[in-house]
């Protein structure tokens, strides 16, 4: 899926604001001619939930959600330079009495011509199966925002028979949330729920 880009009316025939919205994929953003200031905000992909086990007839736990991460800054003398992102995909719920996988790490700076240290999501814990427990899965704690880095959290251990939630969702500006962890699977359910994917957005004004 493609950017969704949303340009704002400009007032009194200044810089036009501009944001993209990635919700999915890799490539680079341009720096526009006029922006004073450059936003990013990444989140990582959410774990996914464990499998149930059927023979201790248990349920899976609960995936962590993707840290969030956010950096401002001024890019006044930098028009024309690019700034690389990657979003992480949602881990996949555990299957067959397995654990759920681990959400992707979504990424800003590693590539493009704009010099900026990388903000790494990191990569979400999947819940463990009902076989080793149910265990929740265990959130990151993102690196490289010079504004915040806020881990994601944790997932649910199976409990009362019930699989474990999945970790909420961190938010960011608006009130936005993306990378949520999948639930672990409640026994009969065999399958976890897969994590919801990242998300990066740039914005410049």
């Amino acid at each position: 899926m493609g950017a969704i880009i949303n340009v704002f009316s400009a007032s009194g025939g200044g810089f036009t604001p501009i944001s993209y919205d990635f919700p999915s994929g890799s490539g680079t953003v341009t720096i526009p001619s006029g922006a004073t200031t450059m936003v990013i905000e990444v989140w990582g992909g959410g774990g996914g939930g464990g499998a149930s086990d059927s023979v201790s007839f248990t349920s899976g736990g609960g995936g962590a959600s993707g840290g969030y991460a956010k950096s401002s800054f001024t890019v006044t003398s930098n028009a024309g330079q690019t700034v690389g992102y990657v979003v992480g995909g949602g881990g996949a719920g555990g299957t067959s009495g397995g654990n759920g996988s681990p959400g992707v790490q979504s990424t800003a700076g590693a590539t493009g011509t704009y010099t900026m240290t990388d903000m790494l999501s990191g990569a979400a814990g999947g819940g463990g199966t009902g076989v080793t427990g149910g265990s929740g899965g265990i959130a990151v704690t993102p690196t490289g925002g010079n504004v915040t880095n806020t881990a994601g959290a944790n997932g649910s251990p199976q409990s009362g028979g019930a699989g474990g939630a999945g970790g909420a969702a961190r938010s960011g500006d608006g009130g936005a949330t993306f990378g949520a962890g999948g639930a672990g699977a409640t026994f009969p359910t065999s399958n976890g729920t897969a994590g919801s994917a990242g998300r990066v957005r740039i914005a410049f004004t």
